[in-house]
């Protein structure tokens, strides 16, 4: 069955494919036959506008010869004319001229006809006359006659004028009636200004122009782009168009043009009547091919009913066959497929109890769906089925289930854990139409961040209280040792009991206050701290990590671009931490509307060097020699000591603290701190 739907679907194929072709190599075959034949009537044309051309330089010539004839007596002599006019013997040519004589006043002296002609004309005749010189004609058109003149000179002067007319109808009729293109094809005639000389269909049209057509003008022409066209030069020498009865016409045309005159010839004919031999043999193929295809179809069908109960017969023994084939197959899918779902299973439950953190999936409703080994851990007991608000009263308030964005907050006393902090990640799940069926929550527990938060925000405090502490010293400690002197001077000099004694007294007070000044000074002198080995990158981890759940830092990207190959450096690793949280903390101060946090390690010689580069407000340029001053800042509620302890801090590691910033352009923090500072 198969091998004959392949016959016949390939003779179907291969019919169509001929019948397609015969369409094409139709239309190819009649383009080329139209286009030959539209250069026969180009040739047509130009032969027809060589012999208009001859004809009429011939007639100038004879004006020339008489006007040469006249100019050895004098034309205004009516004998010397007829003497003149007799020897000349001027024969008639083939088509009817008439000869007249103009004298310099422009008085018609001689005319074979009642020739009439108007003041202004004579006018423009003289005056073209005077400009051509003796021996040369030009020719001088009008409606209906064309009138080619010649000057007569006598001894250098002129003495009249030659003209010979031509009626234009007369040398249509002579070359351009008698031509036939095929049986329906005609040759017409035009002038270079767009007016119509002859059209042996349409002589009622004669006289009109293309340039001031009106409704009684396209009979013949749905428009005359085409004719304009040829009038400014700007097509070939054929071209086609379309009859208002819907006719397609091929048309050639050719140009006389002789001094002033310039006609254009044009030859047209029916597209279907040049095509209509090839259009009848193809037709007469297409039946063919088509009788073809309809017997094929035939004999085909045919072939297919009579192997369709057999073909049916073997289909049903196949396909029992193939569904037994196939269900063992199904079956063995299906366990294979079974056997992968416990699989990734087994990587997502691994994954999940990997990530450290409680998860919980919520529908719509806020009913707990499942939750992975460490968020029952986490609560005690197993929680799917129960609601969210039974876990947590406040969370229906913290997260506003409107909100199709992922939200975040740090929350206390979840689960009966007191003084523990978790950090609470609430994102929607969407479905294909973009509506909201569930939620996922992500709890960690971040009481060691939060209280290294804490101590950090308690060191600052401390920081501030030693710096404000070792200035009051400062101030107060040498005034109080000049009265420390004297009342040690006078406490010996005097004598006097009552006066002794309060001497005392105010020695003992002011012992007091110098002990009480030493105490306040220690806030102010940095510890030592206990060096040894350290990375930096993960002492930079830890650190971001501290800080990454503010809500400062909700909108604040961090990149962290981290060496892997840095050597270990020998440093108080809290130290340095504390550095890289003031240095965070700055950044997000600097990026109140959000940015990118941009930290980075790299090993340069002996050197490591950390940079903290943020896209914030920037630090205007006198600012900064002053920004690692003690109590400089420019925060309503700083201290201004970060930076002077971070600077204090590197400063004893042998490193250094530089800052690069403008204004509105972000700043760069880098620390240097070299791999031996021992």
């Amino acid at each position: 069955m198969k091998s004959y739907l392949l016959i016949v679907g390939t003779l179907i194929v291969v019919i169509s494919a001929l019948i397609t072709l015969n369409v094409f190599f139709q239309q190819s075959l009649q383009m080329d036959i139209a286009e030959q034949f539209n250069k026969q009537q180009s040739l047509l044309s130009k032969s027809i506008a060589d012999n208009i051309g001859a004809y009429l330089y011939f007639i100038k010539q004879d004006a020339i010869h008489i006007s040469n004839m006249l100019s050895k007596g004098d034309p205004t002599d009516k004998k010397d004319l007829d003497w003149l006019m007799s020897n000349a013997m001027r024969k008639k040519g083939i088509i009817e001229t008439s000869l007249g004589i103009l004298n310099t006043r422009g008085e018609l002296i001689f005319s074979e006809e009642n020739n009439n002609l108007s003041k202004p004309f004579v006018s423009t005749i003289l005056e073209q006359t005077k400009n051509i010189g003796p021996g040369n004609t030009t020719i001088i058109e009008t409606p209906h006659l064309i009138y080619i003149i010649s000057p007569i000179y006598n001894r250098g002067s002129m003495k009249g004028v030659v003209l010979l007319s031509i009626k234009i109808n007369d040398i249509a009729n002579r070359f351009v009636s008698n031509i036939k293109s095929g049986s329906r094809g005609y040759a017409w005639m035009m002038n270079k200004n767009g007016t119509l000389l002859y059209h042996p269909t349409q002589p009622g049209m004669v006289g009109g122009n293309i340039y001031k057509a009106d409704s009684t003008c396209f009979k013949c022409h749905m428009n005359f782009d085409l004719e304009k066209r040829i009038i400014q030069g700007k097509t070939s020498n054929y071209g086609r168009h379309i009859a208002p009865t819907g006719e397609d016409k091929i048309i050639a045309f050719s140009t006389v043009s002789i001094d002033n005159l310039s006609w254009i010839i044009a030859v047209s004919a029916p597209y279907s009547e040049v095509t209509s031999v090839t259009r009848r043999s193809m037709e007469l193929y297409s039946y063919l091919i088509i009788s073809i295809f309809i017997t094929t179809s035939i004999v085909s069908a045919l072939l297919i009913v009579f192997n369709k109960k057999r073909i049916k017969a073997e289909e049903v023994a196949k396909r029992k066959e193939e569904l037994e084939k196939y269900a063992a197959q199904l079956e063995e899918k299906v366990n294979e497929r079974t056997a992968e779902l416990v699989s990734e299973k087994e990587k997502l439950d691994t994954i999940v109890s990997a990530i450290g953190g409680g998860i919980v999936l919520l529908n719509d409703r806020g009913k707990i769906q499942w939750s992975n080994k460490k968020m029952v851990e986490m609560v005690g007991h197993e929680i799917t089925g129960m609601s969210c608000e039974d876990l947590c009263a406040d969370c229906s308030i913290l997260f506003d289930t409107k909100r199709e964005d992922i939200n975040t907050t740090i929350m206390s006393d979840l689960f009966g854990q007191k003084g523990k902090y978790f950090h609470v990640t609430n994102a929607p799940i969407k479905g294909a139409n973009s509506k909201i069926h569930g939620y996922i929550r992500l709890i960690q527990d971040v009481t060691d961040m939060k209280k290294m938060e804490e101590q950090i925000i308690h060191s600052e405090k401390l920081a501030s209280i030693g710096r404000l502490a070792a200035g009051i010293a400062h101030e107060i400690g040498n005034p109080l040792t000049s009265i420390f002197s004297f009342v040690q001077i006078l406490r010996e000099m005097e004598e006097d009991t009552f006066k002794k004694e309060s001497l005392e007294t105010i020695y003992f007070h002011i012992n007091r206050i110098s002990e009480i000044l030493k105490q306040l000074s220690g806030f102010s002198k940095m510890p030592a701290g206990e060096p040894r080995e350290c990375k930096i990158n993960e002492i930079i981890e830890t650190s971001i990590n501290l800080i990454q759940y503010d809500k400062k830092a909700k909108n604040i990207s961090i990149v962290k671009e981290l060496s892997p190959s840095l050597p270990d450096v020998i440093a108080d690793g809290n130290q340095l931490s504390q550095v890289f949280v003031n240095l965070t903390l700055n950044a997000i101060d600097a990026m109140p509307k959000g940015g990118t946090l941009t930290v980075r390690s790299m090993s340069r010689g002996n050197n490591i060097v950390i940079q903290f580069e943020d896209t914030g407000i920037g630090i205007p340029r006198e600012e900064l020699p002053k920004i690692f001053d003690p109590f400089y800042t420019t925060k309503e509620k700083g201290t201004g000591l970060g930076l002077a302890v971070s600077y204090n801090i590197i400063k004893k590691m042998n490193g250094t603290l530089t800052v690069e910033s403008e204004a509105d352009k972000g700043s760069i923090f880098t620390i240097t701190i070299p791999t031996n500072n021992r």
